[in-house]
């Protein structure tokens, strides 16, 4: 059985924690990230300064409402 993937976004995160939807081209608040996540959208966060993935460290449970 094999196991579908869900589509991921990617968000970059630029000094003073904005993030970014690179797709939409777009600065995203919290509720957009919630919602992207509800769609289905495996939410990728990329620090830009450093190229270092920190999805964990931004998406915690409680830190984005």
């Amino acid at each position: 059985m094999s196991k579908t993937r869900r589509p991921r976004r990617l968000i970059n995160r630029y000094a003073g924690s904005r993030l970014y939807d690179v797709e939409s081209r777009t600065y995203v608040p919290v509720e957009r990230r919630k919602e992207l996540r509800g769609e289905g959208f495996e939410v990728v966060v990329r620090e830009v300064e450093t190229g270092r993935y920190v999805t964990e460290e931004v998406l915690r449970p409680g830190l984005d409402g």
